[in-house]
């Protein structure tokens, strides 16, 4: 039993399969990096930098650098390491960005003034209950996307592509204006 411990430990320290997690410089670079960067899609420079910041933790928590690299590659390997980041760090991070952009939607269209006396609020309502589902949902949310779009790249595109959860926050719109 020992001797097999001991391959063990000896394959665990040489096997190829442990990677190089994402250290604090890595993310730090990549946030100065993200929040140095435009802001688009109706982003506040806030929400853009909630952003950046959440993403960059994400990458330390669940990114080796192998995936990063991996990435930039054309084939299955590159779309795995880009599903990943999707899913593991993009997803949980999405509340920022679909927040503004939500209630930058809600408040622009003319019909949201026939739901309600008081468009902020119900606007509000709704962008605060579709960022707290991502929060709490978002790679689920981002999984199920990508079953039904498998090439995905810009997270938010996805979302605002996606018939089902745009079916989903227009139910939210709805539930807020019940409230």
């Amino acid at each position: 039993m020992k001797k097999i411990y001991s391959i063990l430990l000896i394959c665990f320290f040489i096997s190829p399969a442990f990677a190089t997690p994402v250290d604090r410089p890595m993310a730090e670079a990549y946030f100065q990096n993200c929040k140095s960067q435009p802001a688009q899609g109706g982003l506040s420079a806030k929400s853009q930098k909630y952003l950046c910041a959440c993403t960059a933790a994400q990458m330390m928590n669940t990114m080796q650098v192998e995936d990063v690299q991996a990435m930039s590659q054309p084939n299955a390997t590159g779309r795995a390491a880009t599903n990943k980041m999707l899913i593991n760090v993009y997803a949980p991070c999405m509340r920022f960005p679909a927040k503004d952009h939500y209630y930058n939607n809600c408040i622009t269209n003319p019909k949201t003034k026939t739901l309600s006396r008081d468009p902020q609020k119900l606007c509000g309502c709704m962008s605060d209950e579709v960022a707290n589902y991502l929060e709490n949902r978002g790679s689920e949310v981002f999984k199920e996307i990508l079953k039904r779009d498998p090439n995905i790249v810009d997270p938010m595109t996805a979302l605002t592509n996606d018939k089902q959860f745009q079916s989903y926050a227009q139910s939210r719109l709805i539930a807020c204006v019940t409230k």
